[in-house]
């Protein structure tokens, strides 16, 4: 049996236990709407996005490599239509220029250049032209066993073949020399002047980066100043501009924060002058030991109150000075701070005629402040009592969670999306109950401060059920 078996509440059945579980490095898959918990991975919204240098350099890359795409294709469409367009159509031109001279001049010579050399078969007789270009037809071929195959245009005329033979390695030349080179050189220069835009740009930003890495570094749970890094004069205005912001907001929020801890300062020691006197009196009271039990029941309950009051002042304080709420000396039983809740609570649950059930399947231990602990259970136990009438209130405790559930009023979907925010009461909670509207708002605070998180499921006219999720 766990600790929570020495604060047995009245009225408050409680079921058998199992081992001993702490709500400590807990990963939880669950199901049926119930979100899971898993300490070790962070969540979709911690995911970090690119900034904007990683932004820029991606931006540049992406320019380089579609330019230097956009160059290759210009390469290899400059060369295909060199070779199947403008050779083709040069060696057509050249061949019916041949004819037209021959009709003119029978002893004109055949075309032999650097680029081009032509040979003409009378007849049945080819013994002037290759071997392996003799099987060729009319029109475009290659011939198959010369170096390169060059490409030969075939044109028959009357009872003659001419054969031109274009030799394509030197076109090839032309268009490296005249072409690859060029562009190699343009290239060379088009990143050289990208580097450029890219070191301008990059140094253009720097400012932003270096003011975003200094608020990313910052430790805000520190009482040390924020300061905002001093940029240089020829800054850009928009940057100056933003600094400027950001240092009278740091100002702004400083002087806040200074009056906020004077109030919690002042308020802390005003409201523990009026503690201390109830306790004396209490103590003057209580060394009378002839007073009837019921007299001294009610004393004993009184002097409970007071120091729940004490703790809570210290809580609400310690929440306000935003100090480490789960740091303590040693761990605290869920199970018993639940149990002493519930037996503080049960002549308040007596009025409304509520019965509060205690249902206990794991001992579970936190490393959290049992008073703050208990802050968190007595306003939902409260709360749950608050607003049910001759019904019924179950606190469940699990290895994942406590759960508070009520037969009460229940909420709207609209009273269930404001029901952690300060001051907020329904209109139905309104006319059931008094109040201000700050216990559940208390409650996510404190869970938040803890790492944990706290569920809502209600239903109007049938019940609220509130889950306090471990994670430490």
């Amino acid at each position: 049996m766990g600790a929570g078996d020495d604060a047995e509440p009245s009225g408050a059945p409680r079921s058998s236990r199992t081992d001993l579980i702490s709500c400590r490095d807990v990963t939880i898959s669950t199901s049926s709407g119930e979100a899971p918990i898993n300490d070790n991975h962070p969540s979709p919204s911690a995911t970090t996005k690119l900034g904007l240098r990683a932004k820029l350099v991606r931006v540049y890359a992406l320019q380089v490599l579609l330019i230097s795409v956009a160059a290759l294709i210009g390469v290899f469409m400059t060369y295909v239509i060199v070779e199947n367009v403008l050779t083709r159509e040069a060696l057509e031109t050249e061949a019916q220029y041949y004819w037209e001279v021959v009709e003119q001049d029978p002893t004109h010579p055949l075309p032999n250049v650097r680029n081009m050399v032509g040979y003409l078969a009378q007849g049945d007789d080819y013994t002037t032209v290759p071997e392996n270009m003799r099987s060729l037809q009319p029109g475009f071929g290659r011939a198959q066993g010369m170096p390169g195959k060059p490409l030969i245009f075939v044109d028959r005329k009357n009872d003659q073949t001419l054969y031109l033979v274009f030799a394509e390695a030197q076109v090839a030349d032309l268009v490296f020399y005249f072409g690859l080179a060029p562009l190699a050189a343009v290239l060379l220069i088009v990143y050289i002047l990208l580097f450029l835009t890219y070191r301008l740009s990059h140094a253009a930003i720097s400012p932003m980066l270096n003011l975003a890495k200094s608020i990313e570094q910052f430790d805000f749970r520190s009482t040390q100043r924020l300061e905002v890094p001093v940029t240089p004069e020829d800054v850009d205005r928009e940057t100056r501009l933003m600094v400027e912001a950001l240092q009278e907001f740091s100002s702004r929020l400083e002087n806040f924060i200074e009056r906020e801890r004077t109030f919690t300062r002042d308020a802390g020691h005003e409201l523990r002058t009026p503690i201390a006197v109830m306790k004396g009196s209490l103590d003057i009271l209580e060394s009378n030991k002839v007073r009837p039990e019921t007299d001294q029941k009610v004393l004993q309950r009184m002097r409970r109150v007071v120091v729940d009051m004490e703790t809570l002042l210290e809580t609400l304080l310690m929440l306000a000075r935003e100090e480490d709420v789960f740091s303590q000396e040693g761990p605290t039983s869920v199970n018993q701070v639940v149990a002493e809740e519930i037996e503080l609570l049960s002549e308040y649950a007596e009025k409304n005629s509520n019965r509060i059930e205690l249902v206990e399947e794991f001992d579970v231990v936190c490393n959290a402040r049992p008073r703050v602990l208990a802050i968190i259970m007595s306003n939902l136990i409260r709360n749950a009592l608050t607003y049910t009438q001759k019904g019924r209130v179950t606190i469940r405790i699990t290895d994942r969670y406590v759960a508070v559930t009520d037969t009460g009023i229940g909420m709207s979907d609209e009273d269930m999306d404001s029901a952690f925010t300060a001051f907020f009461r329904g209109e139905q909670a309104k006319n059931t109950a008094n109040g201000q509207g700050l216990g559940l708002a208390l409650v996510r605070r404190l869970a938040q401060q803890l790492d944990w998180r706290v569920d809502l499921d209600s239903e109007e006219g049938v019940g609220t059920e509130f889950r306090v999720w471990y994670r430490n």
